[in-house]
């Protein structure tokens, strides 16, 4: 082969490299104008949310953790399969999620050890979305929570709960836990219910 040839085989290498970055640059240019850019630092939007309000009975019957725990950790993630920001805005999914540790004092009901809670809305990476109504706790809390065993579409556990603003309760300075759903629940009582009521 000849340097001539050699030359003239680099050159439409290099051509065409040159060719497939430009439609690539193109290619991404044409996605961005149909996913414009994140707000820079900035609030990207609400969420209402509807909750479903059980009955007392229900809520010692029906849901499958009841735990007194104290709040270890509080962080926001995004709401995407690796809890990193999204390439693209808008977001496809629900925005922005508050991640909770929590370490259980006193299960009432079911089994568990440290266990991770999340709620709509939060803040992550300087991006904020707002979520109303939903419970907010803060790092050493010691809250008392009604949980549902969380699956995904095919039936298998998921390692998190759903936290739920009617479901969620914060101590008060009387040692009870109250929401602004129900009346202050006094801990005594309540075990006694969660045996007598599960028991039937």
């Amino acid at each position: 082969m000849t340097k001539d040839s050699k030359g003239m085989k680099i050159a439409v290498l290099v051509f065409s490299a040159a060719l497939i970055i430009i439609a690539a640059a193109a290619t991404f240019t044409a996605a961005d104008r149909q996913n414009p850019a994140f707000p820079v630092n900035s609030n990207i939007g609400g969420i209402s949310i509807s909750w479903h309000y059980p009955d007392y009975e229900e809520l010692v019957t029906a849901l499958d953790l009841i735990v007194i725990a104290t709040v270890t950790n509080k962080t926001g993630i995004w709401d995407t399969d690796d809890g990193k920001k999204p390439m693209f805005w808008p977001i496809r999914k629900s925005g922005i999620l508050t991640e909770y540790t929590f370490k259980p004092e006193d299960v009432l009901k079911g089994n568990t050890t440290t266990f991770i809670g999340r709620i709509r809305g939060g803040t992550a990476d300087g991006y904020t979305q707002d979520a109303n109504p939903t419970p907010s706790f803060e790092t050493g809390d010691k809250v008392l929570l009604f949980l549902k065993t969380n699956e995904d579409a095919d039936g298998n556990r998921i390692l998190w709960y759903y936290l739920s603003w009617p479901t969620a309760f914060t101590e008060n300075r009387d040692g009870k836990f109250e929401n602004p759903c129900y009346d202050a629940l006094s801990i005594e009582l309540l075990k006694q219910d969660v045996t007598a009521l599960n028991a039937v």
